[in-house]
Formats: structure tokens, sequence, C-alpha cells
């Protein structure tokens, strides 16, 4: 839970209510340049692909998260550049809020964004719901600093 006991989730899903500028995602330009990595999935969303579509297409780390599976440098559910899970009830969130919200936190997305192209291509997105340190962006503000932004 966050920001007030709300689900990290439901605010992800309000972030995507509000207007954001369209990527050319379907189809993507970039071959699926944001999908090399596969996706983090919650204990609902691997519980769901695992009873659809069976065990060997996720994977959990060592660090107990689930993930989807990496084949030929990108997601197995990624067939011809389109992904075949999207619009299912366990797509994931992570997918479902990239590039400009945290699934986990709801907030605005915390990690690279230029591993879209677009974004290289674009660096005026960049500006569109960045995330802030909470240390006002100050580099060494000491062990209170949350998380770096690494949009470059």
């Amino acid at each position: 839970m966050s920001q007030a006991g709300v689900k990290p989730i439901e605010l992800c899903l309000r972030m995507l209510s509000t207007p954001l500028p369209a990527l050319p995602c379907y189809p993507c330009p970039h071959q699926s340049a944001c999908c090399a990595y596969g996706a983090t999935l919650s204990d609902a969303e691997a519980a769901e692909i695992t009873a659809t579509h069976g065990a060997d297409r996720i994977y959990r780390t060592r660090w107990g998260e689930w993930r989807t599976r990496v084949s030929k440098r990108r997601c197995v559910f990624l067939v011809n550049n389109a992904c075949t899970i999207y619009g299912k009830s366990y797509y994931p969130a992570v997918c479902r809020g990239f590039p400009f919200v945290d699934a986990e936190t709801g907030g605005p997305y915390q990690f690279d964004r230029t591993i879209c192209p677009e974004f290289v291509t674009r660096p005026e997105l960049l500006q569109i719901n960045p995330y802030r340190k909470a240390d006002g962006g100050k580099r060494g503000a000491g062990a209170n600093a949350q998380a770096v932004p690494v949009d470059r």
C-alpha cells in the first residue's frame, strides 16, 4: 500500500487515466525494445499466467520476484512485434504503466525510460511525469536519499 492506503495498481490506473502523449507502440518502430528484459509480475499476474499459459513462461528470481521469461532477446509473450497478452486481465501492471507510471508505487516511472528509443528520439518526453528524488535531486544527499532517477 502507498499514498494513504491506496494500492499501487489503483494509483497506476488513476495516472493512466490522465492524458499522456501517444507513443508509437503498436506497431512499435523500435522492435519492442522495452520487451527485451521481460516484465516483473505480481503474484496474481504470475498465478493467472501460469494457469493460462503454463509455468514455463515465467520464473521467480533469487530475490523472490516473478518475471516473464525472455527468449531470443524479447519477452516470451512478444510475437511478431506484438504482445500476445496485451489487454488480458493478467497483462503486467509494469507494462501498462511504462514508460510514465511505476506499477509498484503508482507514481512516476523511476527507472531508465530510454530503454524505449522513442525517448532518445524525442527527449522532451522525459519531462512528462518525471521522477524526482525526495531530496530534490541533489546528488550525495546522504543516507536519506530515496532513489536516483536514471533518465538521461
